[in-house]
């Protein structure tokens, strides 16, 4: 039976078009926006605590309507903000879908001008998640590292807060054309492969055993030997500034990064 005048939650994927289609979807009901919610499910598939006197909506992802509401952010608002609300929805932040939502629900309304309208809570969020997620993939663009394999292939393995592997992808297929190489988020479990003279494609990799990248070609091995001595021996010892060191590169990129495999239990804290 359905609850008349009480809140509808819109269940859908973590995804930018899953979120675009339940907006969609919720937009479409003409229920009013004060009545309707939207819920991304968390990345270990979970929802958050159920609300009492609401009606859950199932939503199942549909590409065509998620290209609609993306053409209309474009088209009512600017190129800008779908840029933004595309990032925040690769974010990990909690609530981000309802977000995008009220963000959305305001631009239709101010077009253009919105993306000044920093006073609006909806507007600063979206501000401040856009910049975090821009910063960890600016971040992975100097911090992520390839070995070479005896394939010749070229892997890497990160573990980022946000999902930034389609953000950073395009940039090492631009400056790696006609090299294969995989990086692999090890948090999400996807994986982006390129190869040469092709474009990058995003593929499931739940399967995928890090273990087995340790079969590092003899040239590799050389390179990473010399790499860490480089690195261990280029500081000024009397000069060490470990706080400015954190700040420049924080603690939980290193795990992942060459130069500091061989001592890996000093990095084992996390970054607030």
């Amino acid at each position: 039976m359905r609850l008349l005048n009480n809140k509808r939650i819109y269940l859908c994927e973590n995804s930018i078009d899953g979120i675009f289609t339940a907006i969609y979807q919720a937009w479409n009901s003409r229920y009013g926006h004060n009545n309707n919610k939207i819920e991304e499910k968390s990345e270990d598939n979970h929802y958050s605590s159920l609300e009492l006197f609401s009606e859950y909506i199932q939503v199942d992802t549909d590409y065509d309507l998620a290209f609609k509401v993306s053409r209309s952010i474009k088209e009512k608002i600017s190129e800008e903000a779908y840029q933004m609300l595309c990032r925040v929805a690769l974010s990990n932040h909690q609530g981000k879908a309802d977000l995008i939502y009220r963000f959305m629900i305001l631009g239709f309304h101010m077009g253009a001008k919105i993306m000044n309208h920093l006073s609006d809570e909806s507007v600063g969020n979206v501000y401040k998640i856009n910049r975090n997620v821009n910063y960890e993939a600016h971040h992975f663009l100097g911090f992520l590292r390839f070995s070479e394999q005896e394939s010749g292939l070229l892997t890497a393995v990160i573990h980022p807060k946000n999902n930034v592997l389609t953000l950073i992808a395009p940039h090492f297929e631009d400056r790696l054309p006609e090299e294969r190489f995989v990086i692999y988020d090890a948090n999400r479990k996807v994986a982006a492969l390129h190869m040469p003279g092709k474009p990058w494609i995003l593929v499931e990799a739940q399967k995928f055993e890090i273990s087995k990248l340790k079969d590092y070609s003899y040239e590799e091995d050389e390179y990473q030997i010399l790499w860490k001595a480089f690195v261990q021996h280029i500081a000024i010892k009397e000069r060490t500034n470990m706080k400015l060191q954190r700040n420049m590169l924080p603690i939980r990129f290193r795990a992942d990064m060459t130069e500091f495999q061989s001592s890996e239990t000093e990095f084992q804290s996390s970054d607030n």
